[in-house]
Formats: C-alpha cells, sequence, structure tokens
C-alpha cells in the first residue's frame, strides 16, 4: 500500500540503492488453464440452467398459457417467493460462508436442489401442459420458496470464493466468464425448457433439472481453494441479529462499498420490474397466441440473456477493474435508455433486440458492483459483506414484486412502470458519473475527465499494468526518468501515477492542433536550442512548487527500436539544484513502428516499471548521476525480460 508520506528516499551512495527493481509478483496461469475455476464456472452454469427450468414450470403450473391469467402477477409472485429466502436468511448465509468450507456449502445446496425437485416431479401429474389448481398453489410457491432458500445459501458462498481461486488481476474477467457461463446455460434453459414444457411434458422439464443439479453439484468436491480467515469478529457464536447488525455495520461504516449495495438494490428493483413487464408485453402488447405464452417469453429472456453474454465477453477482454466505477454508471445509463425504448417499443422482433441491449449494458454494470465490492470488501469479512449485499437486494426485489403480484389487473401497469424505472436508472447513472468521471489528481474537472479517459483508453486498448507505483512519493517534488518508446510514454505513465505530471517537451513538437491537449497537461515547453540553463530554470521552478516533473533523458524516442540510447547530463543537474529524488521508470511493451499516429492506434500489451527513489549528493557529478540513473533503468529492464 501507498504510505502517506511516500517513500523514504535514499542517497546514491547508499547500499540500498544498488536495488532499485520493485518487487514483482508471480504470473498466475491463464483462466482456462485454472482447473478449480472451471469446475467452479462449469457448477455454476448448471445452476443457471436449472434455475431457468424451474421458472417456466412454475409458470406453467400456475397457468400462464390460460386466456385472462395475468403474467405479469404470475411472474411476480414466483420471484417473490424465490426471492423471500434471501431477506431472511442473507446476514445468516453470508456468516456461513466465512464460518464453513464454502465449496462444500455450494455441493451441499446443488444436492438438496436436486432432492426438492424430485419431490415436485412426485406431485405433477403426467401430461404435456399441467397447471395446478388455484387450491393447490401453495405447493408451487413452497417448492419456489425452498429452492430460493437454498439459492440464497448459496450465492454469498459463490461470490466470496471467486477471489480465492483466481488471483486480483484476474478477478474481472474471472467474474465476467462465470456470469458469461451462466447466462449461456440460462439461454440454454430459456430456449429448451418453453418447447419441452409445451410440447413434451411438464414432468420431463423437471427430471432435467434434478439431473442438472445432481451431477453438476458434485464438481464441487473437486476443487482446490486458498484457506480463508472463516473465524467471527468475536470468535464466539453469534445470535442472528447480532449477524445482521455486524454486517450492517461494516458496511455502513465503509462508503464505497455502501454506495455499491444501494446501486444494486436500485439495478434490482429495475430488473424486478423489466422482468415482469417481458411477461406482460408478450401476454398483452404482441399478440402472441396462448399456448406460446411460455416460449416466446422464454425467447425474449433468451435475447436479454444473449446480450448478457456478449457483454461478458467484452468486459473479460477489456479487464479494465481500476476503472469500473465508471464504466459502472455508463452501463447504468445505457441501461435506462434501453428499457425506455422498450416500453413504447410494439413490436416483438425490435423487442428483442432492445432487451438484448439491455441484458448487455445491465449486465456491464453488474459485472462492474461484484468486481468493486469483492476488490473493496476484505476476505474475512467478504461472504456477510454479500451476505448483506444480498439481503439488500433481494428485500428490494421481494417488495416489488409483493406489489406487482398483488396488483388488479397488474399487467396495465408495467409500461408506465418501466418508463418510470428507465428514468430514474439514467438520472442516477449521470449524476454519477458527473461524479466519478471529474474526480482525479487535477485540480480542474475537464483536466480529471481527460485523465479518466486517457486512462481508460491505455487500461483497455493497451493492456496497461504497473508495478511498483508505491515508489512514486506521494507528497513534494518528484522526477519521473523514463525510457522513451513512443509518443504513447507519457500517457501510460501518468494514467498509473495519481499525481499530476508536468512533461518536459521540446517547443517544435507543441502542434498548434493540438493545443487544447496542452491547455489540460499543462507541458514545460523548452527551446531545442535552449541550453542547460534555460531548461533547468524552467524545470527548477515547477519542483518548487512540489510538483512532478516527468523527463525523457534519451532526449528522443526510440519508435521501432528498443535500445536505451545514452544520457544528456542535464538530468543529473536538474536533480543536484532541486534535492528532488528521482524515481527510475521503465517502459515496456509499447508498439514498435515508425509512425507516431500508429503508436497511439495500434493495441499492445504495455507494462510500466517505477524503480525505487534515489537522491543523488550535491557534490556528485551530473554525469555520474546520469550514469547511475541509466544503470537503474537497465536493471529494470532486465526485471521485464
Amino acid at each position: 500500500m501507498t504510505h502517506a508520506t511516500g517513500p523514504q528516499p535514499t542517497t546514491a551512495a547508499t547500499p540500498a540503492a544498488t536495488t532499485a527493481v520493485p518487487a514483482l509478483t508471480r504470473v498466475a496461469p491463464p483462466l482456462w488453464r485454472n482447473i478449480s475455476f472451471m469446475l467452479m464456472w462449469t457448477s455454476v452454469a448448471a445452476s443457471g440452467f436449472g434455475d431457468r427450468l424451474i421458472q417456466l414450470a412454475a409458470w406453467a403450473m400456475l397457468g400462464v398459457p390460460l386466456a385472462g391469467s395475468d403474467a405479469a402477477s404470475i411472474q411476480a409472485g414466483v420471484s417473490f417467493f424465490f426471492f423471500l429466502p434471501y431477506v431472511l436468511l442473507g446476514p445468516a448465509a453470508g456468516w456461513l460462508a466465512d464460518t464453513l468450507p464454502r465449496k462444500w456449502i455450494m455441493l451441499f445446496c446443488d444436492e438438496a436442489r436436486a432432492v426438492i425437485l424430485l419431490l415436485a416431479f412426485a406431485i405433477v401429474p403426467a401430461g404435456a401442459a399441467v397447471v395446478i389448481p388455484g387450491d393447490h398453489h401453495w405447493k408451487v410457491y413452497a417448492i419456489i420458496a425452498a429452492v430460493g432458500v437454498l439459492a440464497a445459501i448459496f450465492s454469498p458462498a459463490k461470490a466470496a470464493t471467486i477471489p480465492q481461486v483466481v488471483t486480483l488481476r484476474q478477478l474481472q474477467p474471472a467474474n465476467a466468464i462465470v456470469l458469461g457461463i451462466a447466462v449461456i446455460a440460462s439461454l440454454i434453459g430459456f430456449m429448451i425448457g418453453g418447447p419441452l414444457i409445451e410440447k413434451v411434458s411438464l414432468r420431463a422439464g423437471l427430471i432435467v433439472a434434478v439431473l442438472t443439479y445432481g451431477i453438476s453439484g458434485l464438481f464441487f468436491a473437486f476443487m482446490h481453494v486458498r484457506p480463508h480467515a472463516g473465524k467471527y469478529l468475536d470468535q464466539t457464536p453469534p445470535s442472528q441479529l447480532q449477524r445482521l447488525a455486524d454486517a450492517v455495520r461494516y458496511v455502513h461504516t465503509h462508503k464505497p462499498i455502501f454506495d455499491l449495495i444501494a446501486l444494486s438494490m436500485l439495478f434490482w428493483a429495475a430488473a424486478t420490474v423489466l422482468m415482469a413487464a417481458i411477461a406482460a408485453l408478450c401476454k398483452t402488447r404482441y399478440g402472441i397466441a396462448s399456448n406460446e405464452v411460455i416460449s416466446h417469453t422464454g425467447a425474449m429472456m433468451a435475447a436479454m440473456g444473449a446480450g448478457m453474454l456478449a457483454s461478458s465477453l467484452w468486459v473479460a477482454w477489456m479487464n479494465s477493474r481500476r476503472e469500473s466505477s465508471w464504466f459502472l454508471m455508463i452501463g447504468l445509463f445505457l441501461t435506462g435508455l434501453f428499457m425506455l425504448t422498450l416500453a413504447v417499443n410494439r413490436s416483438y422482433t425490435l423487442g428483442l433486440v432492445l432487451v438484448l441491449a439491455t441484458g448487455f449494458w445491465g449486465n456491464t454494470a453488474m459485472i462492474c458492483v461484484a468486481t468493486l465490492t469483492q476488490s473493496l470488501a476484505p476476505d474475512y469479512i467478504r461472504g456477510r459483506v454479500f451476505g448483506v449485499r444480498d439481503l439488500f437486494n433481494t428485500l428490494t426485489a421481494v417488495i416489488v414484486n409483493l406489489i406487482i403480484w398483488q396488483l388488479p389487473n397488474a399487467d396495465g401497469y408495467m409500461i408506465p412502470s418501466l418508463i418510470a424505472t428507465a428514468g430514474v436508472l439514467a438520472a442516477v447513472a449521470v449524476w454519477g458519473l458527473c461524479v466519478q468521471i471529474t474526480s482525479g489528481p487535477f485540480p480542474r474537472r475537464g483536466q480529471n475527465v481527460a485523465w479518466r479517459l486517457c486512462r481508460a483508453y491505455t487500461l483497455v486498448w493497451h493492456r496497461l499494468q504497473w508495478v511498483g507505483r508505491e515508489n512514486v512519493p506521494t507528497t513534494g517534488p518528484v522526477i519521473l526518468a523514463a525510457n522513451h518508446t513512443t509518443g504513447l510514454d507519457p500517457s501510460v505513465i501518468q494514467s498509473a501515477v495519481p499525481r499530476v505530471v508536468r512533461w518536459v517537451m521540446l517547443s517544435s513538437y507543441r502542434f498548434a492542433a493540438l493545443e487544447p491537449l496542452w491547455r489540460v497537461i499543462e507541458p514545460i515547453a523548452i527551446e531545442q536550442n535552449g541550453g542547460d540553463t534555460a531548461q533547468i530554470r524552467a524545470m527548477l521552478r515547477i519542483l518548487k512548487d512540489g510538483q512532478v516533473v516527468g523527463i525523457f533523458p534519451e532526449g528522443g524516442a526510440q519508435r521501432d527500436t528498443r535500445e536505451l540510447k545514452p544520457f544528456q547530463p542535464g538530468i543529473g543537474l536538474l536533480a543536484r539544484r532541486s534535492g528532488a529524488p528521482i524515481v527510475p521508470v521503465w517502459v515496456h511493451g509499447t508498439p514498435q513502428t515508425k509512425s507516431m499516429l500508429w503508436h497511439f492506434l495500434k493495441p499492445s500489451k504495455t507494462t510500466v516499471l517505477f524503480g525505487r527513489p534515489f537522491t543523488p549528493d550535491k557534490s556528485t557529478p551530473h554525469e555520474q548521476v546520469a550514469d547511475e540513473l541509466r544503470r537503474r533503468m537497465l536493471e529494470l529492464a532486465k526485471s521485464v525480460q
């Protein structure tokens, strides 16, 4: 972690100065070679498939195909009983995930769901389409509630296990893959389940779900996970009220996590309205025959799932955990926009496209929420944090579902509800995006917007990673001295450093067409023939104000070669006169091409390494300081190789 005072600089003469290479973390194997992760997403996918079959079976048993039935009300009733256990068991489920082995919790939940569905299979008579009489609807709701109990226990254990089987850098793509695979399974469940129940039999759908849970649940037994803290804070068995109070207290005192849970609650409310609205649209607006409502509703939800799958692949490729906060807001805004368009649409075909787009951006937002929550919550309490999140998310969903379930003529209220919900989502997203994108190290909001956009560009397009950033002092004057590979170098270094860097550049490169950019980054312009005195005076003024000066001692970019050029001795003179520590920086992996424009357009996998700072003695000749800096840079280069 970065300390408030920054690292203590060393002098060139001390033994500590001989080690300029930051500690490099061990490179983890790719996710496709991680057997435990593969087993996990396989089992989670099977659970997603089984959940869709249960949902479709419940719709059939409760009478969605019947003329005059209220599709939105039935959908909301099923969701109400499924999510009610999350409200009742959220903190307890989180405590279990922090106390017992998480993989065995997940195995038990899947096998128990298989047993419950066997009981459902037993009460359903044979036949292609079976509607349970109204006085026996409680049996259907009881089965849904029992499955919901196990799902509530499963959820925090799953969310808390992912960081135990992957590294921190793999966390966002791992979340994207888990969600994406679950979406694929849901797609298959919707596409197969509807025709299977309508054309074959309800019992066939149930037995397929039983086999799915029973077989896939066994996969968890073969997972290898890193141990977690597994201890409650006070080391005593807490009461249910204590669990709730302690978990809520932790979330309340950590504002970023509190804000993420609040956003999740809003999103779940919107998702609940959307699911009921899709059923209502298929039943009342698109002119679909009653015996095909289930399959067409399933197709629309499958289209939404396809969008979620595409989103998961995109987020996994993007892999920008550090900028998840404002990617979250963009996703939330576009989700609201497409929901609003869906509310006024009257074409079933266009509706498929709109729910696909809604699924894409909604899933993007939720992946970012999960990644940020996992990154912020420490392992010893992560399960309880997700238990609290599930509690409040599902409390929101339960309340909204209860309202829709009890509404007379619920289908008629869905369009106005969808419009209102979409508007709230978009408004919150605009406000949150303005807050996120205008925050940063620069004094003006416009500069911070440019910095955020630059970070997003370098993190996504150039796969930027950095090592040793804690070596950059957080306060006071600093000289960042880097090798110069391409015109991209200032962008990738500034993206990695949470301080304003004032770059030294030749006046001949300050093109008038880029004047808006120069006003943002405020470079230190020097003349080619200005001499050492003119250069030093310009930079000393900046360092005296306690700012960061970025300089390329080579004096020119390497472009299509990667051989460190001789250093100009002015860097030593600058360091001696200012007394500022020098942080050696090595840039690796930028595009190798002579074209300056192509440096920015060609994707790459760029790494920036920050060495340990050193402060040269004022009596040391500036040529010797430059030689010491060059040696340290070459050490950084060797560490990359």
